[in-house]
């Protein structure tokens, strides 16, 4: 594929599926250029194939996987250009979607679960930003995947709710550092979205989901959204994203 110095480059983690190859497909058809990170290879190669993408395997928990994808987008710098658009976000709850509600509770968490799940959800958010931030100049954008999760109480899966929480914390404490740099950070915070993440079991009790298009384009939406550091929510495809703000805040 062809590239073009002059159009954005984005990096979408969790790109093989839901919200990230949502994102994929809407940003490619816009003509900037996307690599799709991820560990379902085959999936993300199709998502490559079927967009025009870039497609790399990565590990987001580890930092070796990083320190390679720098190595790479070193090498490819003539081509690709610096990051000027990062969507970070891949993210798993703690137990599969086929397993019981009740594998969902603290007490019921193994040890590999939970490394595994805030490996993902918190360590590939901070091992991202760590990696990418150095090459990324001003006028670029952060959206954090969190959720609704990550500002309100989730009983289904308080191991989760934690993690988003914690991301969410990062986003908001981190904007005023990289506002003095002219990179704006954003944490996008959805309700239900009909993605493979949603537990089987939760699907029978009520719960409307969103589709990944919807918040495509939220994700879209605020990497151009000037005031960084807020926590967005959408709940629902039907009403408008809002601001839950931390306590204290006072910005616009």
């Amino acid at each position: 594929m062809e590239t073009n110095n002059n159009a954005p480059f984005w990096i979408v983690t969790g790109a093989a599926s839901g919200i990230g190859a949502s994102v994929v497909r809407a940003v490619r058809r816009s003509g900037a250029e996307v690599l799709a990170l991820d560990v379902n290879d085959e999936l993300g190669v199709v998502l490559a194939e079927q967009t025009g993408a870039h497609y790399r395997h990565c590990d987001i928990s580890q930092p070796e996987h990083w320190q390679k994808l720098i190595e790479f987008l070193n090498a490819s710098r003539s081509a690709l250009g610096a990051p000027t658009h990062v969507h970070l976000n891949a993210g798993i709850q703690i137990a599969p979607p086929d397993a019981a509600l009740s594998e969902y509770q603290l007490e019921m968490a193994s040890v590999e679960r939970y490394r595994r799940m805030m490996g993902v959800n918190v360590d590939g958010v901070v091992f991202g930003l760590q990696s990418l931030l150095p090459l990324m100049g001003e006028g670029s954008a952060i959206v954090v995947t969190a959720s609704l999760a990550g500002v309100t109480p989730y009983a289904i899966d308080p191991l989760y709710a934690m993690s988003k929480h914690a991301v969410v914390g990062l986003v908001r404490s981190l904007a005023p550092t990289l506002t003095k740099r002219g990179i704006h950070i954003h944490a996008l915070c959805p309700g239900g979205v009909d993605t493979a993440l949603v537990p089987v079991e939760q699907r029978h009790i009520g719960v409307r989901f969103m589709t990944p298009e919807d918040l495509a384009n939220d994700v879209i939406g605020l990497m151009g959204e000037p005031v960084s550091g807020k926590s967005w929510v959408r709940v629902s495809a039907e009403k408008p994203r809002f601001v839950i703000r931390a306590p204290g805040d006072r910005t616009k």
